[in-house]
């Protein structure tokens, strides 16, 4: 690694604005600690799911991350070597980096839901292909070392040629890394909401929509000048692909929850879930955070205010950290809906609950792993070469 910083002009010394992200992950991986130390020494115990509710938080930003992730990778490497974006294809070291980096958070996550995350090799050597989860972890495995592979030759600036066959091999396999995420839920025939052939098609579409708007946050926050044409071209093209985006799966959405809701009759526990989500105690999570701060406004910014960079990034962030309200809204009310009538009362433990909200041991293993994270990801801007050249200086 030393020699490839060598190849390229040193950061210089001093504080930079980049600073603050790694400065703010040691604060996140400070305040955590205790939560992730207690995950660590007393197993599940600590935090609030259970047998009736075993995914929630954790699963929840897992999925989130994935999205984010492969969402970008997949509409990155699409543009870049199947439509040929030679502008976008500039900032390929940074895509790749950030993508790396929330891949691993995403996959500590994950690790953290599972009661002995040290046995995580026994699916590689008792692997059963007739699972959708060994599936997901071979396929991560796969993806993780690809993206590694094409992080080290993006960061040599060698072996171009390689380096786009890898691309192109990305697209494929992200696509069947997404599709299987969502059908780990689309499989679940006791859960209705779930059990349908259109999640892992909400996933993808999801993850393009989450993705694309990572991707203009990446542009409008590092790019090397933003008073150019190449840069107000770029950030425009990637406004309307995320907000056509996000406005299709919008349309997607919602008429699958009319007709789910039309049904109701017919299936009475999919439609409890659903109602769930749009007019339970956490209503506000669908209606304010995703369509309101989620969705409207960037829509409004991307196809209207898309000259205004300033504004630009507001829409890409609001977007980009409001999603997860989506993976909390698809993981956790469908959990909480009773599958049978007279659970809830039929047993009085703890961890035989359904009234699952998540706890402070929860949240603060999430701002661990974020801190984590910012930390290492802070640091790779500061001393490896992945900014654009001006943004290093």
């Amino acid at each position: 690694m030393a020699q490839v910083v060598s190849e390229q002009k040193r950061p210089a010394a001093g504080f930079r604005l980049t600073d603050l992200i790694w400065i703010l992950g040691v604060v996140a991986l400070l305040i955590g600690a205790t939560g992730m130390l207690d995950r660590l020494r007393f197993g599940l115990a600590p935090a609030a799911i259970g047998s009736y509710v075993p995914w929630g938080l954790w699963v929840s930003f897992y999925d989130y991350l994935v999205w984010l992730e492969v969402g970008s990778l997949l509409l990155f490497s699409g543009l870049v070597y199947l439509a040929h974006n030679e502008s976008l294809a500039k900032i390929k070291p940074l895509v790749l980096f950030t993508g790396f980096v929330v891949l691993l958070m995403a996959l500590i996550l994950v690790a953290m839901d599972l009661g002995h995350f040290e046995r995580f090799w026994h699916v590689y050597v008792y692997a059963d292909f007739d699972s959708m989860i060994t599936w997901m972890v071979w396929l991560h495995t796969a993806y993780l070392i690809l993206l590694a592979a094409e992080l080290f030759l993006a960061l040599r600036g060698t072996g171009k040629g390689l380096l786009k066959v890898l691309g192109i091999v990305s697209l494929p396999l992200g696509l069947m890394l997404i599709l299987v995420s969502g059908s780990i839920f689309g499989v679940v025939a006791a859960r209705p909401l779930w059990n349908t052939s259109n999640l892992p098609l909400m996933f993808f579409i999801s993850a393009l929509a989450s993705g694309a708007s990572l991707l203009l946050l990446l542009v409008t926050v590092f790019w090397a000048d933003k008073q150019s044409e190449e840069y107000t071209r770029l950030t425009q093209r990637l406004a309307q692909i995320a907000g056509w985006l996000m406005l299709g799966g919008t349309f997607i959405a919602g008429v699958l929850a009319f007709t789910i809701l039309y049904q109701g009759g017919g299936n009475p526990q999919r439609a409890a879930a659903l109602q769930l989500i749009l007019a339970g105690p956490f209503w506000w999570s669908f209606w304010i955070v995703h369509i309101g701060l989620g969705v409207i406004v960037p829509v409004v910014i991307y196809f209207v205010f898309y000259k205004n960079r300033w504004l630009l990034m507001l829409g890409a962030a609001l977007s980009v950290i409001t999603f997860v309200a989506v993976t909390l809204n698809i993981v956790i009310p469908v959990l909480v809906t009773p599958e049978l009538e007279g659970l809830a009362e039929a047993y009085q433990h703890q961890k035989l609950s359904l009234d699952y909200v998540p706890n402070l041991n929860e949240w603060l293993v999430v701002t661990f792993v974020f801190g984590f994270g910012a930390l290492l990801y802070g640091l790779g801007l500061r001393f490896l070469p992945v900014l654009p050249k001006r943004a290093q200086e």
